[in-house]
């Protein structure tokens, strides 16, 4: 057993007439509820999906190009730079003196 509506708005004209209205008042309602929400919801805390930004020491990433000893002495495989950021860097440093 369906439940027949009658859509009539207060000034007794048949809403299914104009389809535009009623398509209208029904984004009005459901934008006003959307602003409502938005204002109410609390902003997301840290968690699982929000880590919270890592605490390491600013600069700790931080690699200074090689000094002009660490250029004569050559590259080995103990330094941070690979062989080709090492010879680029030291040609650099020989190039603005």
């Amino acid at each position: 057993m369906f439940l027949k509506l009658r859509l009539i708005n207060p000034k007794g004209s048949d809403v299914r007439k104009n389809p535009l209205k009623a398509v209208s008042a029904i984004a009005l309602v459901l934008g006003g509820a959307t602003a409502i929400f938005a204002q109410v919801l609390p902003p997301p805390t840290p968690g699982a999906t929000n880590p919270t930004p890592s605490a390491t020491k600013p600069g700790a990433d931080l690699v200074i190009n090689p000094t002009d000893e660490e250029c004569k002495k050559g590259w080995n495989a103990g330094l941070k730079w690979t062989r080709e950021q090492f010879e680029q860097f030291c040609a650099a440093a020989r190039a603005a003196k």
